[in-house]
């Protein structure tokens, strides 16, 4: 009966804490006090907070990085067609050019008038061709100026979120 009349006195103790107010408490764990106690929670509270911001921020600057990761890829994709596409009309452009050169030799060297005027018209047509692969060529390097600069605004703000998950980072091994 003697320790259920200590764990009784012991629960009185605890129950009339409030009614002490702000009185010193004898030590909960090894010297600290009641109030003691209640700042460090206070501390801790605060502190799982701005982890939970933190966490929170990180979570959508990755979220965000993520994104801007997968237009920048996009980007730099319809770059890269664009150059393919590029490339492929200047091919064209050059074999146009060589196949008129050709026919203007060709032209010259022609004396029979039948000859001559089928050439003239191949040549025509030729010339033609050239001029809509020109054209093309100009519209296919206006789309591909236009995708570089869009590939460049896209890798900026990757860059920019990269920066900022970097300073958040460092910021938290700073603490």
């Amino acid at each position: 009966m003697g320790s259920r009349a200590s764990v009784g006195l012991a629960l009185a103790l605890v129950w009339s804490l409030p009614a002490l107010g702000s009185a010193q408490v004898p030590s909960v764990s090894g010297g600290g006090t009641l109030e003691g106690v209640v700042g460090e929670i206070r501390l801790l509270r605060q502190a799982i907070e701005r982890q939970s911001t933190t966490a929170a921020r990180a979570q959508l600057l990755i979220g965000r990085l993520s994104l801007q990761d997968q237009r920048t890829a996009r980007a730099r994709s319809t770059v890269e067609a664009l150059e393919g596409e590029l490339s492929n009309a200047e091919r064209e452009r050059d074999q146009l050019q060589s196949a008129a050169r050709e026919m203007q030799h060709s032209l010259e060297q022609a004396t029979e008038p039948e000859r001559r005027t089928e050439l003239e018209t191949q040549s025509r047509v030729m010339r033609e061709q050239y001029a809509r692969a020109q054209q093309r060529l100009g519209q296919i390097e206006d789309r591909l100026a236009h995708a570089r600069e869009t590939l460049d605004a896209e890798t900026g703000r990757y860059d920019e979120l990269d920066r900022l998950l970097a300073d958040l980072d460092r910021q938290l091994q700073g603490r």
